[in-house]
């Protein structure tokens, strides 16, 4: 069969995936996004299957609509710029390596497995697409005798039943056995290869990185856990997880040789050239690219399309993190635009009309936040232009204080002017060189691996000791039920305030090898263990909101079992803590629950207080303030959301006076559970679209009942209300929240800002602290007024208060600081003339008598050509 004549478009190529694995009963599941909220392991979304993660690690929540997948399809979103799979240094240089990309995939779990998906990826690329089988070859894994695995015979077989036995080619442990990590869900995968030639035999090219023999599609046979570096059981269901590179496939069906010659590239690429009014992209790479045309077209069209999805889906360029990331992107292609296009600031945001045009119809995000696109990259194209700046001066400052002789830029001062100014490396080398200088590059980068493991392990400390009072394996979830033959519900979702009875139903001890580290009972004096049981009261760690702590103890009360710690892996609420006292805790045993409700109701009060100034920000802010994260404490709280200026003195007033207005009201907080479906129909609420919420879902609503929400969904009054999904606890009525105070607003990351606020006692202490300092202005010692001013700034940003107060107080002391900045310069004034007028008096004098002047500075002693000065 030869290649079809049709063209296909990438639009085409992506529906006609999804509806073919659609007509094989798989569900259509949107990309997520690319930025993994809820998973800390990844920078970005990699791969198709990371949303799906908690299946395959059996975490998922069994409420929730994942749960229920048998089969799934979509073309995910995926980024490769940091982390573990880092595509950035490579894109521009070939043809083929992206930051973004789109991965065609389709899924089953514990559905079918190696024949079925063999069969329909074989229809698909033959028979759908028309690809010419003569130029498909398959390989298999050829097996491990390290790992004592045999090889993929199965599936060897089932593709010679398409394809001759030289075009199925067994392939090693690298290639051909796919690994999440370390540890998790594995087994041996098949790639299809195509070859853009034809005509010839080319098997001995697959997986040789010709650019002519390309991996198209990669199908894994998920069969094995991954216990250690030579431990494989088998998992209790199989999985099949595919995944297919859009541009790869597209670039075959259009017959282009290169990714960036694709439908996908075109528009882009016309609108650098108009923009910048230079010569339009020819496709040259390496030596025929001397100027560096043709990479810069490539970076900066791959570059701006991956920082447009990643800021539609939430990621603000900022200082560390997943932020840098982005950074470092927007000043590559800032760089390759300026360097090798001449372009002026501000070309990456005037394309994004251009992505959206390419993009916005399969992700409708990218349409609805092309103004915030816009904003955030204009904004970080302008400080990387005072970046520049900054770091010129620094640089020239370093070559002035330069030992004469000396014939190299210092690696460390190289290494401090990326890391504290951001000035780039390579940039730095092409500075060096004009100066005459050499530079390091080896050494400027060990210091700059000195400092990443420095900061990598203080992020690893960091990330241990939030896990070190749970440390569960996930792995030991998929035989909590399975392993042990016990089924755990969780209940937790009605957090009774009343001590409940339980039983015991696993027992959990940390790095215990043995029946997957499930135990029979918990020792005193023993460290700490995770205690499941079949229902329970306590709140376990969610959404931001902190866990309860309290008492399990056996019906005899001989034993107490103090819960420290609460997290849900998998729907299954894992109580972390020890035995205090005598006795033993046993699999089996009646216990009651109590929970410390000390610790719970100012969790409660500032949980509710997050819902209540959500609404109150919208109300007076705008309604563009999204909400982006919380971290609800006993004793204070903070709200991250969408905000590129900071709020102003009457914002922060008209917030803080909305909040504790419905405080005052004593609104009823009402809670109910609803179908999904029900509640997303409710005008106005408040949720994340991209979270998977169980169903039902818990929708908690203040000053009107879920009820009449339901009645009337579309009612707009609805807007009036804070109505929000969440599955935390709360409040029964608003006048608990006592007072509410707005402490601090800052920003966070480009368009993202934090509000931390307190309420009940910690508010009550902090408008003290405003009234305290207010009397101190009062009784100011203005005879020592500057020693005063420097102690009352550094209480100001010390001390918990409203942020209106400090606003205020803090421009007060600002005009005092300038008043004695004015009476500090007029008596230097006063002095500078005094003392050129004695000097003018005595260096006329010493001339009168014939003393000779000579210069100390080095410059002028060594006659080196530096900037003139005045030595006379």
């Amino acid at each position: 069969m030869a290649d079809t004549p049709l063209k296909w478009s990438a639009s085409e190529v992506r529906d006609t995936f999804v509806k073919f694995f659609e007509s094989k009963e798989h569900t259509f599941v949107p990309s997520s996004s690319v930025i993994p909220h809820n998973d800390p392991t990844l920078l970005f979304a990699n791969a198709g299957m990371n949303q799906f993660k908690a299946i395959f690690l059996c975490t998922i929540d069994p409420n929730s609509d994942f749960a229920k997948l048998k089969r799934a399809a979509n073309s995910q979103k995926c980024i490769r710029a940091g982390g573990k799979h880092n595509d950035l240094d490579d894109v521009g240089k070939d043809s083929y390596h992206h930051t973004f990309f789109e991965m065609l995939g389709s899924w089953s779990f514990g559905d079918y497995f190696k024949k079925e998906a063999i069969d329909w990826a074989w229809e698909l690329l033959t028979v759908v697409y028309g690809l010419d089988p003569s130029r498909l070859y398959a390989t298999y894994f050829g097996g491990d005798e390290r790992n004592n695995l045999a090889p993929d015979l199965e599936t060897r077989d089932l593709w010679t039943r398409f394809l001759p036995s030289s075009h199925v080619i067994p392939g090693s442990m690298k290639d051909n056995f796919w690994e999440m990590g370390d540890v998790g869900p594995c087994g041996p995968c098949t790639e299809l290869h195509y070859d853009r030639i034809g005509g010839r035999e080319a098997a001995h090219l697959v997986n040789k990185d010709d650019p002519t023999v390309l991996e198209v599609w990669n199908l894994v046979f998920m069969q094995f856990e991954r216990k250690g570096p030579s431990t494989l059981v088998p998992l209790p269901a199989c999985h099949v997880d595919t995944g297919m590179g859009l541009e790869r496939l597209v670039s075959i069906l259009q017959k282009k040789m290169s990714n960036y010659d694709i439908d996908l590239f075109q528009d882009i690429f016309a609108g650098i050239a108009k923009i910048t009014n230079t010569r339009p992209y020819e496709g040259k790479f390496g030596a025929e690219d001397a100027d560096n045309h043709d990479t810069a077209f490539r970076v900066i069209a791959d570059h701006v399309r991956m920082l447009s999805v990643a800021i539609a889906d939430g990621q603000k360029p900022g200082p560390d993190g997943t932020g840098y990331v982005l950074r470092r992107v927007i000043r590559r292609a800032t760089r390759f635009a300026s360097e090798a296009l001449q372009a002026p600031p501000g070309l990456l945001s005037q394309l994004v009309p251009y992505v959206v045009a390419t993009l916005g119809a399969s992700f409708p995000t990218l349409v609805e936040h092309q103004d915030d696109i816009m904003k955030a990259l204009k904004y970080e194209e302008q400080l990387f232009a005072r970046t520049l700046q900054n770091g010129l001066r620094q640089f020239s400052h370093i070559v002035r204080r330069l030992p004469e002789g000396v014939d190299e830029f210092p690696p460390q001062d190289a290494a401090n002017l990326f890391t504290t100014f951001g000035f780039p490396v390579d940039l730095t080398r092409v500075k060096a060189e004009e100066e005459k200088l050499k530079l390091n590059e080896g050494a400027v980068q060990k210091l700059l691996d000195v400092e990443k493991e420095i900061s990598e392990k203080a992020r690893l400390i960091k990330k241990e000791s939030d896990a070190a009072a749970v440390n569960m394996d996930p792995n030991a979830l998929s035989h909590l039920a399975s392993g042990l033959g016990v089924a755990v519900t969780n209940d937790s979702y009605k957090y009774e305030q009343e001590d409940i009875t339980a039983r015991v139903c696993a027992i959990y001890k940390p790095g215990s090898a043995e029946n997957f580290g499930f135990v029979n009972s918990v020792r005193p004096n023993d460290g700490t263990y995770g205690v499941f049981l079949d229902r329970t009261n306590f709140y376990a760690e969610s959404g931001g909101q902190h866990y309860d702590q309290g008492v399990i103890t056996k019906q005899d009360a001989a034993v107490v079992f103090e819960v420290e710690n609460v997290q849900s892996f998998g729907g299954y609420v894992y109580h972390s803590g020890s035995i205090a006292g005598n006795g033993e805790l046993h699999v089996g045993d009646t216990v009651n629950l109590s929970v410390n409700l000390q610790r719970r109701q100012p969790i409660a009060a500032n949980h509710t207080c997050t819902h209540v100034l959500n609404y109150s920000l919208r109300k007076w802010v705008g309604d563009h303030c999204e909400q982006k994260g919380s971290l609800v404490l006993p004793n204070r709280f903070r709200f991250d959301y969408i905000q590129n200026s900071p709020l102003t003195v009457q914002h922060i007033f008209d917030v803080q006076k909305e909040v504790n207005i419905v405080a005052e009201k004593n609104q009823r907080v009402y809670v109910e559970l609803v179908p999904l479906d029900k509640a997303k129909e409710i005008y106005g609420v408040r949720c994340l679209f991209d979270e998977h919420y169980p169903n039902p879902v818990r929708v908690v609503s203040v000053g009107v009942e879920v009820s009449k929400l339901l009645a009337d969904p579309t009612n707009k009054d609805w807007a009036n209300y804070s109505v929000e999904f969440c599955g935390g606890t709360h409040l029964s009525r608003t006048s608990e929240i006592c007072n509410f105070v707005l402490i601090s607003d800052e920003a966070v990351a480009a368009g993202v800002r934090r509000i931390t606020a307190v309420t009940g006692a910690e508010a009550l202490e902090a408008l003290d602290n405003k009234e305290a300092f207010s009397q101190r202005l009062k009784n100011l010692d203005r005879a020592n007024l500057a020693q005063s001013l420097k102690e009352l700034r550094e209480d100001l940003d010390r001390i918990p208060m409203p942020a209106d107060a400090r606003i205020e107080f803090r421009t007060q002391l600002e005009n005092w600081g300038k008043e004695v900045a004015k009476d500090l310069k007029s008596k230097k004034n006063e002095a500078s003339e005094v003392a050129k007028s004695f000097a003018d008096e005595t260096i006329a004098s010493l001339k009168q008598s014939g003393t000779r002047f000579f210069c100390r500075r080095f410059t002028c002693r060594t006659r080196q050509k530096r900037p003139p000065h005045k030595c006379n």
